[in-house]
C-alpha cells in the first residue's frame, strides 16, 4: 500500500479530453523525436511527438513518422516530401539532428483516419504543415524553455544550430 496525501482540489483539471481532435488546422510544437526501427525491417522510421498549442486542445498530442530509410524508394522519397514540408514550416534549411525541430511552433493539418475493416478505433493523423504567422507566433513556447527573446521569423538562410532546450525532468541527468 502506498500513503499518497492526494486531493484533486489541489490539482489544475487538465483542459482537454480522450476525444479525437476534429479535422483542421492547430498550432503545434514538436516535444520528442527518435529513429525507431519499422516493424518489419524494411528501414528506419523518424518518430515525432507533438504538442498542441491551439485553445480548447492545448497540450493534447499527436504522433507522426516519416519513414525516412525504406528498401521501397517511393515511401521513403515520400516520407522525405513530408519532413521538408515540415522543416520548411519551422524555419530550417537542413536538419542534422532532430532536436532543432523541438519547439518550434508549426501549424499541423490534422485529419481523422477511419479503419475500413472496423477493428481499429478512428485516429488522428498529421496530413500537412505549413508556418504559423506572425501574430500566432505569440503563443506560448515549451513550459521551461521560453526564451527572453521573442521567436525568430524563419528565412531562407539557415540559423546557427541553437542548444535545444531541456525538458524539466531531464534537467540534472546525465546526458
Amino acid at each position: 500500500m502506498a500513503i499518497l496525501n492526494f486531493n484533486v482540489n489541489d490539482v489544475e483539471k487538465r483542459e482537454n479530453s480522450y476525444e479525437l481532435l476534429p479535422a483542421g488546422w492547430y498550432t503545434a510544437q514538436v516535444t520528442e523525436s527518435e529513429i525507431v526501427p519499422l516493424n518489419s525491417g524494411n528501414g528506419d522510421a523518424l518518430k515525432l511527438t507533438f504538442e498542441v498549442l491551439s485553445d480548447g486542445y492545448r497540450n493534447r498530442k499527436l504522433w507522426t513518422r516519416f519513414n525516412i530509410r525504406h528498401n521501397i524508394p517511393d515511401t521513403e522519397r515520400y516520407a522525405k516530401q513530408q519532413l521538408r514540408e515540415l522543416c520548411e514550416s519551422v524555419g530550417l534549411v537542413s536538419l542534422q539532428d532532430s532536436n532543432l525541430l523541438h519547439y518550434k511552433p508549426v501549424q499541423v493539418r490534422v485529419k481523422i483516419r477511419k479503419d475500413e475493416t472496423g477493428r481499429y478505433e478512428d485516429q488522428n493523423e498529421i496530413a500537412g504543415y505549413k508556418p504559423v504567422s506572425q501574430a500566432s507566433q505569440l503563443l506560448p513556447a515549451a513550459p521551461a524553455a521560453r526564451q527572453s527573446t521573442p521567436p525568430a521569423v524563419p528565412s531562407a538562410a539557415p540559423a546557427a544550430p541553437a542548444q535545444p532546450p531541456v525538458a524539466p525532468w531531464l534537467k540534472g541527468k546525465a546526458a
